[in-house]
């Protein structure tokens, strides 16, 4: 009894590890590290706390910054590094160049564990999102709507996410 205890409470603090550093190995990375805490820049972690609330979804990272050549550069190389070994569920690109993208970096059949890079640039704006969660492709769209009704509270006052 003791050592089912004891693989039980192994197996959960593996995937707590697993859930909390899935980013750790990506480019990505670099640039919420690089530019998440520069002057002009958003970023926005939500805890696990925030998003069990009915959402599949386990991770959210995003960053909104103002565009530079140098910053899209840097962001679009982690991103397309990223991919490699996954897939574009949509891009969309105007004059040659990648307008926004919905990518999938790692399917989930061997972890249950679905990794996604969301990629916008528009109106001098570059927006890259990183999520992880429990859910397919085909559920992205619905997971996405789900954090839009999720409400934060901050200095007392109610802020929709948008």
């Amino acid at each position: 009894m003791k050592l089912l205890k004891i693989i039980i409470l192994f197996v959960m603090s593996q995937m707590l590890f697993l859930t909390a550093f899935g980013q750790e190995n990506m480019k990505i990375k670099n640039c919420f590290d690089k530019y998440g805490k520069q002057k002009g820049s958003v970023m926005v972690q939500l805890s696990s706390d925030i998003l069990s609330q009915g959402s599949k979804i386990s991770f959210y990272k995003s960053l909104v910054l103002d565009e530079t050549p140098e910053k899209l550069t840097t962001v679009l190389q982690a991103v397309h590094t990223d991919i490699e070994k996954g897939s574009k569920i949509s891009e969309l690109k105007k004059n040659g160049k990648v307008e926004s993208g919905t990518y999938l970096v790692r399917d989930g059949k061997k972890t249950q564990a679905y990794e996604y890079i969301l990629f916008k640039n528009k109106s001098k704006k570059i927006t890259l999102v990183y999520l992880k969660g429990s859910f397919s492709p085909q559920q992205l769209d619905y997971e996405l709507s789900k954090l839009k009704d999720l409400f934060i509270y901050v200095n007392n006052k109610r802020l929709k996410i948008q």
